[in-house]
């Protein structure tokens, strides 16, 4: 049985931003579970999906006041980000409002991401295209 996220000749793992030919090696991901398994970007289905990355500056500079956090945040919201800055600090961002969360912010991230408004017209856009 193929690895779960092979779909069609490409990787769909949650730890990409998206689908991709690139990882795919035939070899692993056509092979046994025991051997997709060690792939870097194998995920267990079902699995917290957010994978933690260095600080891109793809939403900005962090505000050290207001943004950093002590946990590893985790929210099922296909639009949430986790970043670690150089100083360790972990920081939740939002895909739609393009720019890190607060400190406020990221709890209700994790808790009401289901009725988040932002994510809805999230979904409407990513419909649209």
């Amino acid at each position: 049985m193929p690895c779960p996220w092979y779909k069609d000749g490409f990787c769909h793992s949650p730890a990409l931003e998206a689908p991709s030919e690139d990882p795919v090696v035939n070899a692993i991901c056509l092979g046994s579970e025991a051997v997709y398994k060690k792939c870097r970007l194998y995920r267990e289905p079902g699995a917290p999906t957010q994978q933690v990355r260095q600080r891109s500056g793809r939403f900005g500079k962090p505000l050290m006041l207001i943004h950093p956090l002590n946990r590893q945040p985790s929210s099922q919201c296909e639009f949430f980000v986790v970043e670690v800055d150089e100083s360790g600090s972990y920081l939740g961002a939002c895909k739609v409002l393009g720019r890190y969360l607060t400190r406020y912010e990221v709890p209700l991230c994790e808790k009401y991401w289901q009725d988040c408004p932002y994510r809805k017209i999230g979904l409407i856009i990513e419909s649209r295209q």
